[in-house]
């Protein structure tokens, strides 16, 4: 069975490395992968240590974050849209010198901002799969260049592939066919993750918030939490940032650190491709996310035996059962958070308790279990094609 994967072009993200582990994964089962990047870069060079087959098309998102400065708007829109379908007919001339389209059986398309599958799918008839990864609108303020886009991508999409109820959820509502989505949770590379086997006793906490350093992932309550802590307790706890980031967001964070005097709590570890690695070395993994879309830190936090703090927003509680494989607060509410934290810090039991309830809970979200499904969805649709 060979498969043409179609990446988002933005940044190396959660997206990004569920796209490498699921193709990993379903090249072990027999798929032949074929991706399709949007420019050349570290992915592909990943890609070509797998032996998968890869091309960079220069295809452009036709859905993306907005600006946050709302007098550039009008100006920055109708030129990101015309650069969009600029980048259409271009896209798809790479793909035809580089690509068989009739060696093709099905079409995945690894993030709903992208519609050069949907267009394969009407040039040629394809089966194209639609993988949601993200809210877009809850998380990221994101706008489409397509008109009436959810309509169009349902039209030429055979199945969505959503990664939560919530995701599902939101997407139906704004108009994407109810028939047509699967929830079918995502899935990390449990095996690669190093567990965390001893749980400190002293009087020092260790905690990590991984994923990009930008406002919907919510760092800035994460600091404000740890200012709000007992003078006694605050002094003993420590928190680690991992992520790429916005320049402009981390000034601010920067800002609020020195205002705060947290300069020797807080540490930017910058964007790492060792977090399988370093997770054990932490007590608590944070997730203060605006709306995660399903939370890929969240399970590899869970899996590595850390206590998992996380907001109950997106699909966060579809993942933590609250007070029992970690522990759930109102999104944006750093008082509450902040009880959570000390409410920890005071008891190592419990800290133990909902890490070791969390490791268990996190085995149903390997991305071995994830890659079957997704094969058995790759049969199904070719069966229905076939009948």
């Amino acid at each position: 069975m060979r498969v043409l994967y179609i990446t988002d072009p933005g940044v190396v993200g959660g997206a990004t490395r569920a796209l490498i582990e699921m193709t990993y994964e379903l090249k072990k089962i027999g798929v032949e992968p074929v991706v399709c990047t949007s420019s050349y870069s570290e992915l592909n060079d990943i890609l070509n240590g797998m032996k998968i087959e890869n091309y960079a098309i220069g295809h452009m998102s036709a859905m993306n974050t907005k600006s946050p400065y709302k007098w550039k708007r009008p100006i920055k829109y109708p030129y990101e849209c015309l650069k969009y379908y600029l980048s259409i007919p271009k896209a798809i001339k790479n793909i035809k010198k580089n690509i068989d389209i009739k060696s093709i059986d099905i079409i995945h398309t690894n993030s709903a901002r992208n519609d050069i599958g949907c267009i394969l799918n009407r040039m040629y008839n394809v089966p194209h799969i639609m993988h949601i990864r993200e809210f877009g609108y809850e998380d990221f303020d994101c706008c489409t260049y397509r008109y009436k886009y959810n309509k169009y991508i349902s039209k030429y999409t055979n199945r969505f592939l959503a990664i939560s109820k919530a995701v599902a959820k939101s997407w139906i509502s704004r108009g994407v066919t109810k028939e047509k989505v699967q929830i079918l949770y995502d899935g990390v590379d449990i095996h690669s993750i190093k567990i965390k086997n001893n749980y400190n006793n002293d009087n020092k906490l260790k905690m990590i918030i991984a994923g990009g350093v930008c406002e919907a992932k919510g760092q800035y309550y994460a600091i404000e939490a740890l200012s709000y802590l007992p003078e006694q307790i605050k002094k003993n706890v420590y928190l680690d940032i991992a992520g790429w980031d916005d320049p402009k967001y981390l000034k601010k964070l920067e800002k609020l650190i020195k205002e705060c005097e947290l300069e020797s709590q807080v540490k930017f570890l910058g964007a790492r491709n060792d977090l399988y690695e370093i997770y054990k070395e932490y007590d608590v993994g944070l997730t203060c996310s605006r709306a995660e879309g399903f939370g890929r830190v969240t399970a590899e936090y869970m899996y590595a035996g850390l206590c998992v703090i996380g907001s109950n927003t997106g699909a966060t509680p579809e993942l933590i059962e609250d007070n029992k494989d970690g522990l759930i607060y109102d999104y944006q509410n750093i008082h509450e958070l902040a009880r959570c934290i000390e409410r920890i810090y005071n008891d190592r039991e419990l800290l133990r308790c909902l890490s070791e309830n969390g490791k268990k809970s996190a085995i149903k979200f390997s991305s071995t279990r994830n890659a079957k499904e997704i094969y058995e969805v790759y049969l199904e649709i070719l069966n229905e094609e076939n009948k």
